[in-house]
This record gives C-alpha cells, sequence and structure tokens, in this order.
C-alpha cells in the first residue's frame, strides 16, 4: 500500500517517487496532471508532502527559487514545523495562505480486525448514500455529492433505536484509492462508534479491491485515535497553500 501511495504522491507532486525516499529534499514544479487525487485543487501555491524522510515541494514557478533555499538545509519533517512565519510572509507575496497541514494514514496490513458493533449497521453504496444527504451533521465524513468527479463511493451508518448516531464514508480521491472519514453526534462520541465504523468500512473498501486511507488535521487527537484504533499507522504527512479567495 505504501509504494502505491508513493507512486500517487509522485504524481500529485510533479516528482520521481524514489524522491520520497531520499535523505534530502526536493524542488518540483507543479503541474497539472488528470491523474492527480481528486481532492486536490487546482489553485495550488504549492503542495509539500514527506513520508518520514525527505520532503518533496511542488510549487507554482514564482516560488521556485526561495523554495529551493527554504527547506535546503532541513530535515524533511522540520519543512513542516513551526514557526512558518518566513514561509507565510512569502506567500504573502503572492495572496496565498497556508490552508492544510495534513497526517495521513494507511492500514497495518492487508484486513483487519472483525467487529461486532453494539449497535445497528447499514451499509449504503453509490445512489443510494444520498438519503443520508438530508441530515447535515457529517460533513466530516460525506461530501454530499454524487454528481461530481469526486464522490461518496460507500458509507456505513450507525444507528440505535432508528437514530442515527455517526457515518463513516469513502470517497473516490482516485480510481484506486479512496479516502474515509468519519462524524458522530457529540453526544456519542467516546463509544467507540467512530472506531468501529471506519473498521467496517475499511473491510468494505477493501472487499473492493480499492486502497482505503485516512487523513487529518495534524492536530486532531481525537481523529488521530480513531485511525490506530481502527488498525490504522501514519505513514505521511502534507501542506498545500493556495491563494486566498476574495
Amino acid at each position: 500500500m505504501i509504494s502505491t501511495l508513493k507512486e500517487q504522491l509522485a504524481i500529485d507532486t510533479n516528482c520521481a517517487k524514489e524522491d520520497f525516499d531520499k535523505s534530502t529534499n526536493s524542488v518540483k514544479i507543479l503541474r497539472h496532471n488528470p491523474l492527480k487525487r481528486r481532492n486536490i485543487n487546482n489553485d495550488l501555491l504549492f503542495f509539500m508532502a514527506c513520508f518520514g524522510k525527505g520532503t518533496v515541494a511542488a510549487v507554482d514557478e514564482e516560488l521556485e527559487a526561495f523554495m529551493a533555499k527554504y527547506i535546503e538545509n532541513m530535515d524533511g519533517f522540520r519543512c513542516f514545523d513551526m514557526p512558518l512565519n518566513i514561509l507565510e510572509n512569502e506567500l504573502k507575496k503572492y495572496g496565498g495562505i497556508i490552508s492544510e497541514i495534513e497526517e495521513f494514514y494507511l492500514l497495518t496490513g492487508n484486513e483487519i480486525c472483525r467487529v461486532t458493533p453494539a449497535f445497528d449497521i447499514e451499509i449504503l453504496e453509490g445512489a443510494a448514500i444520498k438519503k443520508l444527504y438530508n441530515d447535515h451533521r457529517f460533513h466530516m465524513a460525506l461530501g454530499y455529492s454524487q454528481d461530481s468527479d469526486r464522490r461518496d463511493m460507500l458509507a456505513v451508518a450507525a444507528y440505535e433505536h432508528n437514530e442515527i448516531l455517526g457515518v463513516a464514508a469513502a470517497s473516490n480521491d482516485t480510481d484506486h484509492i479512496w479516502q474515509i472519514g468519519v462524524d458522530v453526534v457529540p453526544e456519542k462520541r467516546k463509544q467507540h462508534v467512530a472506531t468501529d465504523i471506519v473498521k467496517i468500512i475499511s473491510n468494505e473498501v477493501l472487499k473492493r479491491n480499492k486502497i482505503p486511507y485516512y487523513g487529518t488535521a495534524w492536530s486532531n487527537i481525537a481523529s488521530k485515535r480513531v485511525a490506530i484504533n481502527a488498525g490504522y499507522k501514519p505513514v505521511w504527512v502534507e501542506m498545500k497553500a493556495m491563494k486566498k479567495t476574495t
């Protein structure tokens, strides 16, 4: 799985897969590629990714010289460290702002342990997911779309006494790599609902011969715990910047 994701990140950042295994950092020029993940904005100023060794920074051409100097002598992981004021000040010159700092997880194996949840489960696929769109409490899980290129492919809903507790869903970030998201109503958090439905949907993604992965903001401790408890491990980090919208 890690090899496949490195191949995909190489497409996303216009680099060679082997660049992620270097001890030194690399700067590349951002290029539009129709094979990039569908959740990557076309208006990025830069996109950095690191699998634990060297960082690859794909940047707009006007940032190339600055970024090469900025990350030249850093350890890969240090490129994502605070303070980021020097980077932020450079971005401001081009109307840019750091928009995302995320951590991504992959399963520790090709299958995860089975789960017997203490609640009712409904598995939905394709157009059947639309029945969940009338409830707008689950934006961390659902994209609320069946019409865009990136859309909800699978969903697992948890119920208790016919009341929905939470939703885990998988979006087609590529045709073969699907991202897992999860959201649970506040009163049912810390009751293993999120962990159980992430396990269930991960198994469903694997059954369809797709690779599930899990992303979260680097500061979201609760979300990280769900990923780890569901059988995932941290594999890479990303930072993105884009032009401010007025």
